[in-house]
């Protein structure tokens, strides 16, 4: 009788870890809790504030003091409030080369990469699909603006 109830208490006891492990496994559903290892300071530090005014973001678009991580919350933020909207006619009026302006801006900056520069044309393209080639002719523009500064930089 002695040993019958010390099984009984060991089974109770691996029933209770059983159910406690899976306890753990529902209230977590299954993942591990890893904490990120950034600071909160060095996010909010990273974090610019960028004015809407489209003059002012042409002026921080040319900003070579910014990252590429600034350049493209730049082109995220031009995005979200400018739009092109739909051709008209051939030739463009000017609020639509303004716009078109901060795209040869963007690309002239020494800062920005292929990938944020990519990532800006195609995006513009998705949303002012009638603007394909104005937008391409706007990029390329400012990629050779780009390349003259590296050019007499360099010499």
């Amino acid at each position: 009788m002695h040993q019958v109830f010390f099984i009984v208490l060991i089974a109770a006891i691996l029933l209770l870890i059983f159910l406690s492990i899976i306890a753990y496994l529902i209230i977590n559903d299954g993942k591990k809790n890893k904490k990120p290892k950034t600071s909160n300071n060095k996010v909010a530090k990273k974090t610019k504030v960028f004015d809407t005014d489209l003059d002012k973001m042409i002026a921080t678009a040319k900003d070579t003091s910014l990252s590429d991580e600034d350049l493209k919350a730049l082109a995220q933020l031009f995005m979200s409030v400018h739009k092109l909207g739909s051709k008209k006619s051939k030739e463009l009026d000017e609020a639509t080369k303004k716009k078109l302006d901060f795209i040869a801006a963007l690309s002239s900056n020494n800062n920005a990469s292929p990938q944020t520069i990519s990532f800006l044309n195609k995006e513009l393209k998705k949303v002012s699909a009638s603007y394909k080639k104005e937008i391409d002719a706007y990029e390329q523009m400012g990629l050779a603006k780009r390349k003259i500064k590296e050019d007499s930089g360099a010499s």
